[in-house]
């Protein structure tokens, strides 16, 4: 953000004038790139005719201009010694971002501006993935794209599913939001994983901290947003195509992009992306992880048609996933679970590899229809419509009996329809004053097939909401106010999957609020302070499962009694980022008055006519949940960076304890983890090479309740990460290469978090080649 002193001499002007009624306290910050490299340009000239202002762009390319007024036409030329000269008339009506693309020649050809409001930054606490991080975990699976950040881990079921867990909460209490449309799937299960295609998305932004006015109920605990690139803006053709190799489990990824806007119509813009992913067994370093194979195959098209006050994209996205359950998982009788959970090395194990995704399995479709259309009213004011559609299926084939296996059905389908309709009026500032009211309408639709452990069940909610920011440029402080209502409403019954007569009618709706506040200390320092009060229903799982989780390996039996839970969460985070690095800091506590969790007690296991499973139960209890968040790169000497990050949790419950503590660690919470390395950045460009060595330190978590566990948890372990990239000119396109290690030394190890880390031991070394064409 910028901070800025008053325009005396302008100032004067206007007055001289007759015009100082006008508001001149909005800023111009631009972006300059190179038009066919999207390269940055550092170190242009920039100047504004009108006010005699002159900046230069800084080593990322980006310049800022305080104090321009409101309707005032302003002249602004950009000169680079290897581009052509530019100049360009612009008129703010609020404080506005442009990114200017310059021609690589001498010649004055023509320029394309692309223009936006700035997005006004969360004041909870909030982490964007380094793009470089992004690229290198973009062929596994979202969870591997995030836990390098700081409070972020992973709920996982072996190697192949994993889903984000943000300050010890996960599942329903995170939205992931992506290209604006929250997913509405499956998402009850531990074994079940966010359906998302992190090639179809530029950047990946994890706020931290309740933030359910923006998202609604599902992001108690924060919130996943991805955003996809914008569509292009200037005539003509464009995209990418990469390719990616893993030699853990013989691994490819391929996937796409092609976007064009046509020449005779230039309102009409359009996009089509697709991935491609295939790999066989994972590997353990002493043996084959059995039935771990994946395959994967996603599209997305889009589609935009603009004018000068309106603008409407639509767009489609199909995700299909196929993955098999390790087979050890899954056993015969109560002994042979007791000799798997003892043991050092899986049993009944698949030591071979193979590409076949065998029983036990499941296969995942979701499917996303979304219109979006923006209307501009006046000056001021914007009315947004958004509808979307979703439909998920997920399959689940267990090992089944021979008779079962022979027809190669399913043991359980479910379906679930989500409609969505969201309508907002967003307004610019108005005296400083900048946001939205709006309504949102949900009904969703679920239907299991038999022997699903949990019912069908249709829903209908609403909400409305509103939101307002305050900024005033050079101000340092800016403050955020929002509330929203929100109301569900749920209808669960029975269809003989083995809750025999469910038929129940529940209702749930309550308030929640946020306050937040930024004070820049100084440019380079911000200071974050975010509280908040977040309420969010029980899910029908948690109310009504009873049955064998195919994919986590577990029985699972829900609640009927379970009350909404309702957390005050508050959060402060200081930033400090400058050319010599950034750190950042952050402190919350999150109290929930009951909360839901899954229980293990000690040698808790529920024989089924599929055999024996470890069993969890849903339970309730007020809970605290605090911590620290560390993350910091510093420059040495010359270009290396020292890089750290740091999380650690304390996640307490209340009991009724006979010794009088009356309270217990909550379970399944993720123990203290450290990052810590080098990094050597050889070339600074928009996509830099770089050299980094990277270790990870997780703490053998001792935080567990009283009762104990029924295996131990893992015992601390440190595993090293190596990691390159570099990108160059062939022709007229842009090459980027990278290589990632993983688990460098080839160390047995196990995750506290890992739901078969009864069974198998985490994946051995990994190396991974990436190729990406920029054209």
């Amino acid at each position: 953000m910028l901070k800025s002193k008053a325009a005396i001499a302008g100032f004067c002007s206007l007055c001289c004038l007759g015009l100082s009624a006008q508001d001149c306290h909005f800023a111009l910050r631009g972006h300059v790139t190179e038009a066919e490299t999207n390269e940055v340009l550092a170190y242009a000239s920039v100047l504004v005719r009108e006010t005699g202002k002159i900046v230069s762009t800084d080593e990322n390319g980006w310049f800022a201009i305080p104090n321009l007024c409101e309707k005032t036409s302003y002249t602004v030329e950009i000169r680079h010694i290897e581009c052509a000269h530019f100049t360009q008339i612009v008129q703010l009506t609020e404080n506005t971002a442009m990114e200017f693309r310059l021609l690589h020649d001498a010649v004055l050809n023509e320029v394309v501006i692309r223009e936006k409001a700035l997005p006004p930054p969360p004041t909870q606490a909030a982490e964007t993935v380094a793009q470089s991080d992004l690229e290198a975990g973009k062929g596994v699976h979202l969870g591997e794209t995030l836990k390098k950040l700081p409070g972020v881990n992973l709920l996982s079921s072996g190697a192949t599913v994993a889903k984000p867990v943000i300050q010890g909460l996960h599942g329903n209490r995170i939205a992931i939001v992506s290209d604006g449309v929250t997913l509405q799937s499956q998402q009850w299960g531990n074994d079940h994983a966010p359906e998302i295609d992190p090639y179809a998305s530029e950047t990946i932004r994890v706020v931290k901290g309740a933030d359910g006015v923006r998202y609604g109920v599902g992001a108690m605990a924060g919130a996943v947003v991805l955003e996809p690139a914008p569509l292009r803006k200037e005539s003509g053709r464009g995209g990418w195509a990469t390719l990616n190799g893993f030699s853990n489990g013989r691994g490819l990824a391929m996937a796409g992009s092609i976007d064009w806007r046509l020449h005779h119509n230039e309102a009409w813009a359009f996009r089509l992306q697709g991935t491609y992913k295939r790999n066989g067994n994972l590997r353990a370093p002493d043996y084959w992880l059995g039935n771990t194979g994946t395959r994967e195959f996603d599209f997305t098209g889009m589609a935009a048609w603009e004018r000068e006050k309106t603008q409407h994209t639509l767009s489609i996205s199909q995700f299909n996933q196929a993955y098999g359950v390790l087979r050890a998982s899954h056993v015969g009788n109560l002994t042979d679970l007791r000799f798997a959970i003892a043991s050092d090395t899986p049993r009944n194990n698949l030591n071979y590899f193979s590409y076949d995704i065998e029983r036990p399995r499941q296969e995942v479709q979701h499917n996303t229809l979304k219109y979006k259309g923006e209307i501009r009213l006046n000056e001021v004011w914007k009315w947004v419509t958004q509808y979307n559609f979703q439909y998920n299926r997920r399959q689940e084939f267990d090992r089944g009996r021979g008779s079962v296996i022979e027809g190669d059905r399913p043991q359980v389908s479910f379906r679930l329809w989500s409609n969505t309709l969201d309508a907002g009026l967003e307004h610019r500032p108005i005296r400083h004053w900048q946001g939205a009211v709006g309504v949102q309408l949900l009904q969703q639709l679920n239907y299991v097939s038999r022997g699903g452990y949990i019912p069908d069940y249709l829903s209908f909610g609403g909400s409305v909401w509103a939101i307002e920011r305050w900024r005033r440029f050079p101000h340092p402080w800016e403050f955020e106010a929002g509330i929203r209502y929100d109301y569900r409403w749920s209808h669960a019954t029975t269809s003989g999957n083995g809750n025999n007569n469910l038929d129940e009618v529940v209702q749930f709706g309550n308030v929640s609020g946020t306050i937040g506040a930024i004070y820049r200390i100084l440019p380079e320092l911000v200071l974050r302070g975010n509280t908040g009060f977040a309420w969010r229903p029980p899910h029908v799982n948690e109310l009504f499962a009873r049955g064998v989780h195919h994919g986590a390996g577990a029985y699972e039996q829900g609640n009927p009694d379970l009350q909404t839970e309702k957390a005050w969460n508050t959060n402060f985070s200081l930033d400090w980022q400058s050319k010599h690095g950034h750190a950042g800091l952050s402190l919350f506590r999150n109290a929930v008055q009951d909360f839901i969790y899954l229980n293990q007690p000690r040698d808790s296991v529920v024989l089924t006519v599929r055999g024996p499973f470890p069993a969890y139960f849903h339970q309730q209890a007020d809970a605290v949940l605090q911590g620290m968040d560390l993350n910091v790169s510093l420059r040495t000497l010359g270009r290396v960076y020292v890089e750290a990050r740091a999380s650690t949790l304390f996640a307490l419950r209340k009991t009724n304890d006979s010794d009088g503590k009356n309270r217990d660690w909550l379970p399944l919470m993720p123990g203290d983890r450290y990052q810590y390395g080098l990094r050597w950045l050889i070339q600074d460009h928009s996509a830099p090479t770089f050299i980094r060595l990277l270790a990870t330190t997780a703490i053998r978590q001792w935080r567990i309740p009283a009762e104990g566990l029924t295996k131990a948890a893992p015992e601390t372990f440190t595993v090293l990460g190596l990691e390159a990239a570099h990108s160059f000119r062939w022709g007229k396109r842009r090459i980027e290469a990278g290589l990632n290690v993983q688990n460098l030394g080839n160390r047995r190890y196990r995750e506290y978090l890992d739901l078969f880390r009864f069974y198998a031991d985490m994946p051995g070394v990994n190396v991974a080649l990436r190729v990406k064409a920029v054209f």
